[in-house]
């Protein structure tokens, strides 16, 4: 899977989650510029992810998940190329 298809995946669960119907993700998007980004709708969005793509983070990987680019890459590191 290629990085856009992941973000293309992506994109309807951080819109919802994040209730921002036009929410376009950019690897810069964090919650410093995204208000709506807090630690519960962080915490659910990874969850909406593992579930969408039958993935498992790590605690570590979690814990370095500061951008919407990092939680791509991690994604990208869990699934079959």
């Amino acid at each position: 899977m290629t990085r856009q298809e992941i973000i293309d995946k992506l994109q309807p669960i951080a819109q919802k989650v994040f209730a921002q119907p036009g929410l376009a993700l950019r690897d810069d998007l964090c919650a410093a510029n995204l208000p709506a980004w807090t630690s519960l709708s962080f915490t659910q969005f990874l969850t909406e992810i593992e579930t969408v793509f039958n993935i498992k983070f790590k605690i570590m990987e979690i814990l370095h998940m500061q951008t919407m680019g990092s939680i791509i890459d991690a994604t990208m590191t869990h699934l079959p190329e």
